[in-house]
């Protein structure tokens, strides 16, 4: 639409908010007032967005339409209620204008109002008689707008003026729960004062005690809590208010939803436990609180992994300490028949080894290639972790297990040059008084006393022992057969026969 020279020249005077100009505008005439802009905007709601009193008067007087509309249904009370122009408002009002009026979308003056949070315009509003429970796209009502975005006295008066408090838009999302979403304490003591149903459940399944614990808004959590809500109710994705909050960290709602009686052990829809979302997210005063409730430390959660596995993959040593002392299954494996102790050392992470080893976790469990802990530390050049699973001298029978690619660690370690096991079994210059505190010949005169010893083995058994001269050979043989008669097996005869490489 194409405006006239003078109507673009009033334009620009009200947006200046020159008075004098308009004035002398209007009083000479040769002014259409019923032109628009392009999209479709009167004289007079420019001026009432902006704001201009007097030039708003100035038009009133010389009969400009006050209902007019442009092409999105806004009149002149809409844009001054949006910006909370109040003596325009009324100025408006006073003129009859329709106060219920609605744009494109459904939203009224004191929806704009509302929103906004212009408080003296939805004084006057609802003084006029405005319909508080008037409801716009999606349902939503001017309590929900007003709760959600945190205006407490507007939500005051509209309560006052009978809005309704439950009332729920599209999704189902009620004014409590916009409120609680925010962590809007006064106002949610205001809802549920005025008989908000804290069970209410909308978008996603939210409840309020799931929304204000989603947002980490202690408060007002406990103020839900205060009107005995279910604190079991699960969201979309089958969380709970005490998974969330021990995913998220919240330790105080953690305590006070524990203390209303929540479950401990109920699971979201991928399998994972409120337990193993704590260790998830390495919070150890949650992961305590929850084991102080009992909770069952060996749910397999997502692909099968369980929290004892979560903790050590994510490499919290003091949980896997924690959960260790609540006796887990450290035998669970995954989907891949990954457990604990396999990832301990796929991970190098030698405390958890350690710790896992002390609670009898098995060195020969294997994964679905047919490796055992073994296997994967002598393939990552892992000396020391080496040493912890072969600490317990039965351990040394998988040094030969094949995986199913045919290699055994032993194999594997032949592969270079300065080999791992070398290392841990054959110690030069070795002598009786430091023997006993080496490690490499504890295993080597245990472990062969441990084969020696197999029942199928038919006496007289003759063993070659292949070593440099001074290496040690004499102490290792007395303790060796120390080992074998401490077996309190019947052998008629014991050849130990030398081999000395000179």
């Amino acid at each position: 639409m194409t405006t006239s020279f003078k109507a673009q020249l009033l334009w620009d005077n009200i947006i200046r908010k020159d008075l004098s100009a308009v004035h002398s505008m209007l009083e000479n005439g040769h002014v259409n007032l019923e032109e628009r802009d392009a999209n479709g905007c009167t004289f007079l709601m420019v001026a009432s967005e902006q704001g201009a009193l007097n030039i708003v008067k100035e038009l009133l007087q010389a009969g400009v339409d006050p209902n007019a509309v442009d092409n999105e249904n806004w009149s002149a009370l809409l844009c001054a209620s949006k910006e909370g122009h109040l003596e325009i408002v009324i100025e408006l009002l006073e003129r009859n204008v329709n106060i219920e009026h609605a744009d494109m979308c459904g939203w009224t003056p004191l929806m704009w109002a509302c929103y906004k949070g212009n408080t003296n315009v939805v004084i006057e509003l609802l003084d006029r008689g405005a319909n508080p429970n008037v409801k716009a796209d999606h349902n939503m009502t001017c309590l929900s707008w007003a709760a959600g975005r945190g205006h407490t006295e507007i939500v005051k008066l509209l309560l006052d003026k009978g809005a309704k408090v439950n009332m729920p838009d599209k999704y189902g999302t009620t004014p409590l729960i916009w409120a609680a979403r925010k962590g809007h304490t006064e106002i949610v003591d205001a809802l549920l004062g005025e008989g908000g149903n804290v069970d209410a459940s909308g978008m996603n399944s939210w409840t309020a005690v799931l929304v204000a614990t989603k947002g980490g808004h202690f408060d007002t959590v406990r103020s839900l809590l205060q009107h005995d809500p279910n604190v079991n109710a699960t969201d979309k994705d089958g969380l709970t208010a005490l998974a969330i909050a021990a995913r998220e960290g919240y330790f105080e709602i953690v305590n006070d939803l524990l203390a209303k009686g929540a479950y401990v052990n109920l699971s979201d829809r991928n399998g994972d436990s409120i337990l193993i979302h704590a260790v998830k997210g390495g919070h150890v005063d949650i992961v305590r609180a929850l084991l102080k409730k009992y909770v069952d430390v060996d749910v397999p959660g997502q692909d099968g992994k369980s929290a004892l596995y979560c903790a050590v993959e994510k490499g919290y040593t003091e949980i896997v300490r924690l959960l260790l002392q609540s006796n887990p299954d450290t035998e669970l494996s995954t989907k891949d028949d990954d457990t604990p102790l396999l990832r301990a050392v796929r991970m190098r992470n030698e405390e958890c080894v350690r710790l896992l080893l002390e609670k009898g976790a098995k060195v020969s469990a294997s994964d679905k290639r047919g490796d055992t802990a073994l296997h994967i530390a002598i393939r990552a050049r892992s000396k020391r972790i080496t040493e912890l699973l072969l600490r317990n001298p039965r351990h040394s029978r998988l040094l030969y297990r094949l995986n199913k690619a045919g290699e055994s660690p032993y194999s594997m370690d032949t592969y270079h040059q300065r080999g791992i096991l070398p290392q841990i079994y054959g110690h030069g210059n070795l002598n009786a008084t430091d023997a006993e505190n080496l490690l490499g010949y504890e295993i080597y005169s245990s472990a062969l006393a441990d084969i020696l010893s197999e029942p199928g083995l038919i006496t007289p058994i003759t063993m070659g022992l292949y070593a440099k001269w001074g290496s040690g050979k004499s102490f290792l043989l007395d303790k060796l057969r120390g080992l074998y008669l401490g077996l309190n097996i019947l052998i008629f005869e014991v050849v130990f026969s030398v081999i000395l490489l000179l």
